[in-house]
């Protein structure tokens, strides 16, 4: 503990922190004026700072709208979140690649980037409730950065949104989050056949379980997207 107080000291001590947690007043108004926006700015001067950050979540709260989705009255919609999301995120792609690195690359050459929910949104008609309910069906995944081919859209629901009619990927089926995993540890150089075996427990934990709840998942990473 002593070890982790004194690195935790340093880090908040150092004189370049108070750069890399400023959030100028001209980006709060560009990223979309709202705790996501501000997040996005922090990640952006993380990956800039470049001491050693690897991995960075974000979470942008508040979607699990199962009533009044679309109540232009509340403080919170469908419609606040989108406008949220549509001005930070374009924001900092667009500062990662103007940014370069050591080696004149650009961050965003550098960064791959996952927007993704939990699951899906049932489609067709509203709820009773006025909102949308959990869908493990379909959902949309927005990939970028690291040699991701941008500008394109892959896959295709039924005409409600419900499920995956056209996978339009090498494996004739839907995407899977375990594709998703998989495609992320791949892209950080990451084995995701890999499994853990020196556990307490003497358990051997895998990166990814390829065992679902009814049959073997086929895994596999999305050559489609580079």
């Amino acid at each position: 503990w002593a070890s982790y107080y004194d690195s935790a000291f340093k880090l908040m001590s150092s004189p370049e922190i108070s750069q890399v947690l400023k959030i100028p007043a001209e980006d709060h108004q560009r990223y979309g004026a709202s705790s996501l926006g501000d997040a996005c700015v922090l990640a952006r001067n993380l990956l800039n700072a470049n001491a050693g950050t690897r991995y960075i979540t974000i979470c942008h709260n508040g979607w699990d709208f199962h009533s009044n989705i679309f109540d232009k009255s509340a403080k919170s919609n469908h419609y606040t979140l989108c406008k949220e999301l549509d001005q930070a995120f374009p924001a900092l792609i667009e500062d990662l690649k103007k940014l370069k690195t050591a080696s004149g690359k650009s961050l965003f050459e550098r960064t791959f980037l996952v927007c993704t929910g939990e699951f899906g949104r049932t489609g067709g008609d509203l709820t009773v409730n006025k909102g949308r309910d959990h869908n493990r069906g379909a959902q949309s995944v927005l990939f970028a950065g690291a040699g991701v081919k941008g500008g394109r859209a892959f896959g295709a629901t039924d005409d409600q949104g419900w499920k995956v009619v056209k996978p339009e990927w090498e494996k004739k089926r839907s995407i899977y989050t375990e594709d998703i995993l998989a495609t992320i540890y791949s892209q950080l150089g990451i084995d995701w056949n890999k499994e853990i075996t020196n556990t307490p427990s003497g358990r051997a934990f895998a990166y990814l379980d390829v065992a679902g709840s009814t049959d073997f998942v086929d895994v596999g990473d999305i050559p489609t997207l580079f």
